[in-house]
């Protein structure tokens, strides 16, 4: 033993006399030898000894090929006795070397996760989102991230523990968000309601699917979609305005923020704005002005008040500038949404906001409300 650990002792001394070169070759080369004994069974270190070692490691990373870093790390990933501080280190790398650790170390705890997904880059965040038996806390920021993309990983990852609430909101959010229907309904122990709903917008073949796997019986779901269609198909009749379209809607509990969304989409921009103005409990002619004020803090107050998702406001603000800048020049830069704003908001606060008629006119800022 005490052999061992002198000759422990005297190569990391040699390691430290290394670390001290300038030289790019020295230090590529004690990164390998370094990596070489703390993936090998042949050596046993105190854990002083190895975080030691890692400190050496985190002070010449900037010296060493990203392709040197990448290799090590994928030979890391697989152990169950690196060292955490580490594995954190890695994890926070380009996504190239980070990837291997994200996605196959299971010593990473939640809280470094959660960290990375909060700060690093998308490519760190799609990792984490295939990593398996994410948990819930971890599932929530990626869902308030609002990226479809990231969204559609998670929702393909089965073992990701997805609470029942944000289930029911991307259910909702499915009627115009497309890319979420098939990879929802295909999760195990999907809530049944959720996927009752859904069967009202999803393709045929979609719900066959959900007849089949969630065993419900579609002529109990046929009358809904029957009177929801054809009040649908009513938006193209003269004899139908937008304005009692929409009361139609509002009385027979269809007016949603889905059906909102796909008009804006589709450019029925009168149904958008009375859908809103319903919804929010304002005239269409307030309404416009909410939408097409210069200070886009206006909007995330209102959407804030009938409680829309964060996702949804953004896409509502980006719709909205589209049309209303569809004049401005290409060069024209656009308004970002306010979504540190929104995160904030309470739902008093924006509706104290809302009743502020120097905010509403633009007069003052949200800030100044206070």
């Amino acid at each position: 033993m005490a052999t061992q650990q002198n000759e422990n002792f005297n190569g990391i001394s040699d390691l430290l006399k290394m670390a001290e070169s300038k030289s790019t070759e020295h230090r590529q080369f004690l990164y390998q030898r370094i990596g070489n004994f703390l993936v090998s069974d042949n050596h046993s270190f105190s854990d002083g000894e190895k975080e030691l070692m890692v400190d050496i490691i985190c002070r010449i990373t900037a010296d060493v090929e990203k392709s040197i870093r990448s290799h090590f790390a994928k030979r890391l990933a697989a152990r169950t006795d690196a060292p955490n501080d580490l594995l954190v280190f890695l994890a926070n790398d380009e996504a190239d070397v980070a990837l291997p650790i994200l996605r196959d170390c299971g010593l990473l705890s939640e809280p470094d996760l959660l960290e990375i997904v909060k700060n690093r880059s998308l490519q760190h965040k799609f990792a984490v989102a295939a990593r398996e038996n994410i948990g819930e806390e971890i599932c929530l920021a990626i869902n308030e991230i609002g990226d479809r993309d990231l969204t559609v990983v998670m929702l393909e990852n089965h073992s990701a523990q997805i609470p029942e609430f944000v289930l029911n909101q991307l259910g909702d959010m499915s009627e115009f968000v497309e890319e979420y229907q098939k990879p929802l309904l295909r999760r195990p122990f999907l809530p049944k309601p959720v996927a009752e709903k859904m069967y009202r917008w999803v393709s045929i073949a979609l719900r066959e699917y959900i007849v089949e796997k969630f065993e419900v019986d579609p002529r109990n779901l046929d009358v809904d979609i029957e009177c929801r269609e054809e009040t649908i198909r009513s938006i193209s009749t003269e004899s139908d305005p937008s304005s009692q379209l929409v009361e139609k809607l509002y009385s027979a509990g269809e007016l949603t923020t889905g059906f909102m969304i796909k008009s804006l989409r589709q450019g029925e921009i009168d149904l958008f704005e009375y859908a809103f103005a319903k919804l929010l409990g304002r005239s269409v002619e307030q309404i416009r002005s909410i939408l097409y004020a210069d200070n886009p803090e206006i909007l995330a107050i209102a959407c804030r008040v009938i409680n829309i998702d964060r996702a949804v406001f953004k896409l509502i603000h980006e719709l909205s500038q589209s049309v209303q800048n569809k004049e401005d020049s290409l060069l024209s830069p656009a308004i970002p949404a306010p979504t540190e704003l929104y995160d904030l908001l309470s739902m008093e606060a924006a509706e104290k906001a809302l009743s502020n008629e120097d905010f509403m006119s633009g007069s003052i800022k949200y800030a100044e409300t206070a």
